[in-house]
């Protein structure tokens, strides 16, 4: 279960979450394995050079093995969605940041592509509230109806709101 939805009120309804893709971490991860097999390689060839070298190809294996635990943890901890009553990015899971704004406070949403998400269909969101940069989350999938469901979201509730101020008012549109 998401963080998102384990946070909501029972008077709350989650609306829309997305969630991180691993392609715009995969050159990362070709680093990784490009470090991984020289580690392996000079391992079984180095074996009778000593424990120095065993100990520097350890640390290259380690190094080799980071970008794929950094993806991981990106991939399960990170997610960004809104309620009807608030807008949500959570990252981390020892040291959790939130950040949470109402769903109106949000001003201003750019998503940018560059040429393989608009191909694999991933992006790089921004949110923006009261003028200041409040939120950027990269590799986000499917950014295009992360912004449709929200945009969808404010007319509506809009709309609802200046119904109840017409009635309130008692004034003819």
């Amino acid at each position: 279960m998401s963080y998102i939805e384990d946070t909501a009120k029972p008077d709350e309804k989650v609306i829309c979450i997305s969630r991180v893709k691993i392609l715009p971490l995969i050159l990362p991860m070709l680093f990784g394995a490009f470090l991984v097999l020289v580690a392996f390689s000079g391992m079984t060839a180095g074996a009778s050079f000593g424990v120095f070298y065993r100990g520097i190809y350890t640390l290259v294996l380690l190094a080799g093995l980071y970008p794929f635990f950094f993806a991981f943890m990106n991939l399960k901890n990170t997610e960004i969605g809104f309620t009807d009553k608030r807008f949500v990015v959570t990252r981390g899971i020892l040291r959790r940041s939130v950040v949470q704004l109402d769903t109106c406070g949000v001003n201003l949403i750019v998503a940018g592509k560059g040429v393989l998400g608009r191909l694999f269909n991933y992006g790089t969101i921004a949110v923006f509230s009261a003028g200041s940069l409040v939120a950027v989350v990269k590799g986000v999938a499917n950014p295009d109806e992360l912004l449709a469901r929200l945009q969808k979201y404010q007319d509506f509730s809009e709309s609802k709101d200046k119904e109840k101020q017409i009635l309130l008012n008692g004034l003819p549109m």
